[in-house]
C-alpha cells in the first residue's frame, strides 16, 4: 500500500515495521576505548573515562550531533577509571563510580559536569561501597543507580539522587540476583535494569523500577540469549538493548521494548557480527554506539541508529524539506494540507511537546536545540530534525 496522505514527505513509514537504519560515522576521536561512561544533554552527546587495554582514561569528549564534529573538554577530576555509569539531569552530566584496574581502586564519588562552563563539580558519593559495572538512568529530575560489583561480591542495592539536596536515598533493592554489567534504561515514567552476569551466570531477565511506589515488577525477558556488556538507549521515550556476549558467543541483535504489550520487538541489528561492552548515548531521534569490543579487541568505530527506514513499502518524495525555517526561532511552519497530529522530541529522545497543527507549530517555549519532529495523520509519520536558535 502506498501512502500519500501527506504533502511534503522527507521520509514514510508504517509504525507497525519500524526496524531502523544503522550508519558507520567517522572513527571516535578519543582513540580505540571500551567500558566508557556516556550521557547527553540538548543537541550533544558526552563519552567520558574508559579503557584502551593498558591504560584508562579520565578524558571527556562532546559529540555535536548538528555538525557531526567532536571536541574533547575538561577531563573527569576524579581520576582515570574503566566501567564508571553515568546519567543526566537538565543541562548538567554525571558521571559515577567506576574501577582504576591499574591502581586496584573501586569508586563510589559522584561528579557533575556542567557544559557551559566545561567544568566539573564534585557532589555527594554514592552511600554504597564502592564499585563498577552498574546501571544508571534519571527520571523526573531524580538520578538512579543500582547492582554493579566489586571484589568479587555483587550487588543488587539501589539509590536516588536528587541534585536539588544533593543527596542520596536508598530505595528498594533491584529484585534479580546481583549482578554486573547489566544495561539499564528509561522509558514512560520507570526505570528498567536486566541482562548481566555474576559469578560467570549470564541473564537476560528485566525489570521495570516506578519511582512513585518504590516497586519493582519483573517484565519479559529479553530474547533467548543470555548476555553481558549490551548497549542500552533510549528514542522516542522507548528503550532499545542489543549487542553484548554470552560466554564465548556474541549478540548483534537490537530490540525495542513496547510496554504496552509487555514484548520486545526485534529491530535492525547490528551490521556486524560483534558489538559489545562500548558506550551509548540519544540525541534526538538518533542514538550512538561508541566503540568497545568488537571483531578486534578494541575499537574506535563510531555507529549511529535512526528510526528512519522500514520494511514496509516506503515513499520518498524529491520536493523540499516539510517545515521551515530551519533553524528555527518561535514558530515552525508545516506544509501539510490539513490539520496533523505532530510530536517533538528532545534531545534526549523525550516528548516535550505535542499537539495537533496546521501551517503553523509554536516552538517558543523550546531552548535552543536540536530536536526531532514527527507528523501523523493515522496512515502515515514523517520526521525529521531541526534546530531552535536564537
Amino acid at each position: 500500500m502506498r501512502h500519500t496522505t501527506l504533502a511534503l514527505a522527507f521520509l514514510f513509514y508504517s509504525t507497525a515495521f519500524t526496524q531502523g537504519t544503522w550508519t558507520q560515522l567517522p572513527e571516535y576521536p578519543g582513540g580505540q576505548r571500551y567500558a566508557q561512561a556516556a550521557f547527553s544533554i540538548g543537541d550533544k552527546g558526552y563519552v567520558c573515562t574508559g579503557f584502551n587495554g593498558s591504560q584508562n582514561t579520565a578524558a571527556l569528549w562532546e559529540y555535536d550531533a548538528t555538525t557531526s564534529t567532536w571536541t574533547e573538554k575538561a577531563p573527569l577530576p576524579g581520576g582515570a577509571r574503566q566501567y564508571a555509569s553515568a546519567f543526566s539531569i537538565g543541562d548538567t552530566g554525571y558521571v559515577l563510580c567506576g574501577w582504576d584496574n591499574v591502581n586496584e581502586i573501586d569508586y563510589n564519588d559522584l561528579w557533575a559536569y556542567h557544559p557551559g562552563t566545561n567544568t566539573w563539580e564534585q557532589k555527594a558519593s554514592l552511600p554504597g561501597v564502592p564499585r563498577y559495572a552498574g546501571v544508571a538512568f534519571s527520571i523526573g529530575g531524580i538520578g538512579y543507580f543500582g547492582t554493579g560489583a566489586a571484589n568479587a561480591t555483587w550487588h543488587n542495592d539501589f539509590y536516588a539522587y536528587d541534585p536539588t539536596t544533593d543527596t542520596w536515598t536508598e530505595k528498594a533493592d533491584f529484585p534479580g540476583n546481583p549482578r554486573r554489567w547489566a544495561v539499564g534504561f528509561a522509558s514512560e515514567g520507570k526505570g528498567y535494569i536486566g541482562t548481566g552476569e555474576s559469578s560467570g551466570i549470564r541473564y537476560r531477565d528485566f525489570y521495570a523500577y516506578d519511582p512513585e511506589s518504590n516497586t519493582w515488577e519483573q517484565r519479559a525477558s529479553l530474547g533467548t540469549n543470555n548476555r553481558r556488556q549490551a548497549f542500552a538507549f533510549t528514542i522516542n521515550d522507548q528503550g532499545y538493548v542489543g549487542g553484548g556476549v554470552d560466554f564465548v558467543e556474541n549478540w548483534n541483535d537490537f530490540n525495542r521494548y513496547d510496554a504496552a504489550s509487555n514484548t520486545w520487538v526485534p529491530v535492525t541489528p547490528f551490521p556486524l557480527s560483534v558489538r559489545r561492552n562500548g558506550a551509548s548515548f540519544s540525541v534526538a531521534d538518533s542514538a550512538y554506539l561508541v566503540g568497545g569490543n568488537g571483531q578486534l579487541p578494541i575499537i574506535d568505530e563510531v555507529w549511529r541508529f535512526g528510526l528512519d527506514i522500514n520494511t514496509a513499502i516506503t515513499e520518498r518524495k524529491t520536493e523540499s524539506n516539510f517545515m521551515h525555517p530551519n533553524p528555527a526561532n518561535d514558530v515552525l511552519w508545516i506544509d501539510v494540507p490539513a490539520q496533523i497530529r505532530y510530536t517533538i522530541l528532545d534531545g534526549r529522545g523525550a516528548t516535550v511537546a505535542t499537539g495537533r497543527a496546521f501551517g503553523t507549530i509554536d516552538v517558543s517555549a523550546l531552548p535552543t536545540g536540536l530536536y526531532a519532529l514527527v507528523l501523523d495523520d493515522g496512515t502515515a509519520r514523517q520526521t525529521g530534525r531541526f534546530i531552535i536558535a536564537r
